[in-house]
């Protein structure tokens, strides 16, 4: 049982040391990238300053009628045959209630002194305060789509973004390799030409294969630096210990692009649900007319009084109302429009996959040959029986072939990285 207890500890020790490792032998992946931009990002911020202001808007909207004191205060000067002085009226309302003083200063006495009660009485049928409320609701949907577009197209630029600098990695990395490779040959061909054992056209060719893969490749490197750079756009921040992991295709089903751009159809449906609730609040107003209701109580007279008061307008043409119904139509019409985008794009993005898949082989079969091709190519230059030109052209050859298939491989897996981000 004792020779137990150091062989737990040591078993929890190993563990430990194996989690560690791991942790150490993964970097960066997109999807981190994508979480840090959703965390970290300027759009981010900005969406949630779009959403507050919906919601300041409906927190002022539940007060409904109290949330506004008003005051006014009126002074006027008047003479006639009878009366030669200055009066002042005060009124102060809140909500549904109101109180009025008048005062003349000339017979310094009250005129005025009376608390009540004003209503509209369309309010119970259908106030502005609902109306409100409803458009506040249906922008804010609208807005979240809004959102949700202006991000989704930010985190595919982002995906984009991480394609190329993983490109541009590999194409450092490649460089790098070729580099040396060619500055072997560059110190083997140089002796050879001292030696007379190789001709000047061999020698030249070998010191420009190098001097230019050494250009090249301090390019890549200033090249590679500025696209790291580019991620603070994202507010995203390369990790300076780990590396960005390569991008990982992701099978993709018939029904994943189906629903692509779907957002945008339904942003025209909110618009349309909108128009309907601003031609519902015209028709309202325009056709029932405006009943106000009044009681209150004069101090100064010690009287009640009730009224109710009934205004209608009348237009020869309503404008507003035919400019709605203009709206609708057009809000149809879009969306019927959108509809057949939709199902032309699903269609087009299905071409893209398939395309990028072919590619994708192409690509690698095309590495397959020239490696093979190199190699023999290889064999023969060091066997004497082939030039160094030829050589170098099927190194070349073989060396855009390994670029061609790093870039066809990370076009295919961006592109079902991105197809989520369409929606």
């Amino acid at each position: 049982m004792l020779k137990a207890i150091p062989e737990m500890k040591n078993k929890k020790f190993q563990l430990l040391l194996l989690f560690f490792v791991s942790a150490l032998s993964y970097g960066a992946t997109v999807d981190d990238v994508i979480s840090e931009y959703e965390q970290k990002s300027y759009t981010t911020k900005i969406n949630q300053a779009n959403l507050r202001t919906y919601d300041i808007k409906d927190k002022a909207l539940k007060k409904g009628d109290w949330n506004t004191i008003k005051l006014t205060s009126e002074n006027s000067y008047e003479k006639n045959k009878t009366y030669d002085g200055v009066s002042m009226e005060n009124t102060a309302s809140f909500g549904m209630l109101y109180y009025k003083n008048g005062y003349n200063f000339t017979n310094k006495e009250f005129t005025e002194n009376k608390v009540g009660v004003s209503k509209t009485l369309n309010d119970f049928f259908y106030s502005d305060n609902k109306y409100n409320t409803n458009i506040n609701n249906i922008s804010r949907d609208i807005q979240k789509i809004s959102n949700e577009t202006n991000k989704n197209t930010e985190i595919r630029n982002l995906i984009d973004l991480y394609k190329n600098y993983k490109n541009k990695e590999k194409e450092l990395e490649q460089s790098k390799i070729s580099l040396q490779g060619k500055k072997k040959d560059y110190d083997i061909l140089a002796r050879k030409y001292q030696l007379g054992t190789a001709s000047k056209f061999d020698y030249d060719l070998a010191k420009n294969e190098y001097e230019t893969t050494d250009l090249k490749k301090q390019n890549t490197e200033r090249e590679l630096k500025i696209l790291g750079e580019n991620f603070m756009i994202y507010n995203v921040t390369l990790p300076k210990k780990e590396k960005l992991e390569d991008l990982k295709t992701v099978e993709l089903k018939k029904e994943d692009f189906y629903n692509l751009k779907l957002s945008e159809a339904e942003k025209i449906k909110l618009n349309e649900t909108l128009n309907e609730e601003k031609m519902r609040k015209e028709k309202f107003d325009y056709n029932i007319p405006k009943i106000t209701a009044d009681a209150g109580y004069s101090f100064e007279k010690k009287s009640f009084t009730v009224g109710v008061g009934v205004s209608k307008t009348f237009k020869l043409y309503n404008d507003t109302i035919e400019d709605l119904k203009n709206e609708a139509e057009k809000l149809r019409l879009e969306y019927e429009q959108k509809k057949n985008e939709i199902l032309s794009n699903a269609g087009q993005e299905m071409l893209n996959y398939t395309t990028y898949q072919t590619n994708e082989l192409i690509s690698k079969k095309a590495l397959d040959i020239a490696k093979e091709d190199y190699a023999i190519y290889a064999k023969k230059y060091e066997l004497g029986s082939d030039t160094f030109a030829n050589y170098v052209e099927k190194r070349n050859t073989y060396e855009k072939a390994i670029m061609d298939y790093e870039i066809a491989k990370n076009e295919l897996a961006a592109f079902t990285k991105k197809i989520k981000y369409y929606k």
